[in-house]
């Protein structure tokens, strides 16, 4: 049984409110806006670099980068021209491969489909939540517990003061929003993406890290900072991220964020990990229908959430691209803002965690087993949740993860 806790006085809550999120109810995220796309720049695609300069020596605009793991640079619009007049311009260009908008990417809570709520339990109590006794992990960590495994977690960044966290972030950690190397979890205040709400993202990341380390304690959480305060970031920051997770040694990336949109670039990233021998953990979103990008990609694990009777959360996308599920209904977790440090939420992002936390007990479990066959083995001992769920058969994945049969 869940334990019962006291809810924040009102005037916090109205606070959370505003920092829409994932653990109290709430209608699915599906009819609301996409996050903003940047205004500032695009991404391009061309067969030769000095074709790009020359390019943008003839509009005005500006190389920033290439996106590392993709063949794609970012380009800084020149003065007074937006988005759509840029791109037009590049229609009919024979140099241009490709060109899109740097699109938004959010994670599955936002839009306030679920928000976190704080009550009186303490940080030791994540560790023996219900969910994880679901899903097998007290036997499993019998057998393994992740020791040293790198898991990055691509979010609104980590606290790694927290004492859930701390003593167990890997180095090499990046901020993709802010530019610098201190992947910290961060609030300014403010309503950066006009959805009036304030700081929603707050918190999130520290959230996802808290659940991969109850899911395998040995493990260490690799911070990359790509979403920022409401938690709202763009494709090519995320796509760096993926590239940087895989410089950094991780072995397993989790991203708890998405877009309704596919785009080449980001699928590059993705394709780049796997080749790496990177398990890319996405989670499917929190539409009730449509699965997110990129969960949607083969070469992502897509996971979509349960409650803890394995019965298909009422927010959770479904589709025939989820390949796995696992509880992600009022889950426990750590949270800067929370009087205990603990917050409960509920979201696909933190059924995301949890499969990211399976993987890393599966690789210190099997070290000889190759990507693919650790993906079998997690799928292949799910749990079928088909009978409970009929009217979502076959699109709710292999089933629900059992790290105590994966591990045996």
């Amino acid at each position: 049984m869940i334990r019962s806790h006291a809810l924040v006085p009102l005037g916090l809550l109205l606070l959370l409110a505003a920092c829409g999120g994932g653990g109290g109810g709430g209608g699915s995220g599906g009819d609301d806006p996409p996050p903003p796309a940047s205004t500032t720049q695009v991404v391009v695609e061309v067969e030769d670099r000095e074709d790009l300069d020359e390019l943008c020596e003839e509009t005005g605009a500006t190389v920033k980068g290439e996106v590392p793991g993709t063949t794609y640079y970012t380009v800084e619009l020149p003065p007074g021209v937006t988005v759509d007049e840029f791109l037009a311009d590049l229609d009919d260009d024979v140099r241009v491969v490709d060109a899109d908008e740097d699109a938004g990417v959010e994670f599955p809570e936002g839009g306030g489909s679920t928000i976190p709520l704080f009550g009186d339990e303490a940080e030791d109590e994540v560790l023996m939540q219900v969910a994880l006794t679901r899903v097998g992990a007290p036997v499993a960590h019998l057998r393994a517990t992740g020791l040293g495994v790198v898991v990055a977690v691509i979010d609104t960044g980590v606290d790694a003061f927290h004492p859930l966290l701390a003593g167990r972030i890997a180095p090499g950690g990046r901020d993709f929003v802010d530019g610098d190397d201190d992947p910290a979890e961060e609030r300014n205040f403010l309503d950066d993406d006009g959805d009036g709400r304030v700081d929603e993202g707050y918190g999130h990341g520290t959230f996802v890290a808290s659940l991969v380390l109850a899911m395998a304690p040995g493990a260490r959480i690799l911070p990359i900072r790509a979403l920022d305060t409401d938690a709202v970031g763009t494709a090519s920051t995320v796509a760096s991220a993926i590239s940087w997770a895989v410089s950094q040694g991780a072995v397993v990336v989790n991203l708890s964020a998405g877009l309704a949109v596919d785009l080449k670039m980001i699928k590059q990233s993705v394709e780049s990990a796997r080749q790496a021998g990177v398990i890319v953990v996405a989670a499917a979103g929190n539409r009730a229908s449509q699965v997110d990008f990129p969960a949607m990609l083969s070469q992502t694990e897509a996971v979509t959430a349960t409650d803890l009777f394995d019965r298909k959360a009422s927010f959770a996308s479904y589709g025939s691209a989820v390949d796995l599920c696992a509880p992600g209904e009022d889950l426990l977790g750590a949270h800067p803002l929370g009087p205990n440090g603990t917050a409960r939420w509920s979201g696909t992002s933190f059924s995301t965690a949890l499969v990211s936390g399976a993987f890393a007990l599966l690789r210190e479990r099997f070290p000889g087993m190759s990507p693919e066959a650790l993906i079998e083995r997690l799928e292949g001992t799910a749990v079928s949740v088909d009978g409970l769920n009929p009217l979502y058969a076959d699109r709710l994945g292999e089933g629900r993860i059992d790290v105590d049969a994966a591990t045996e």
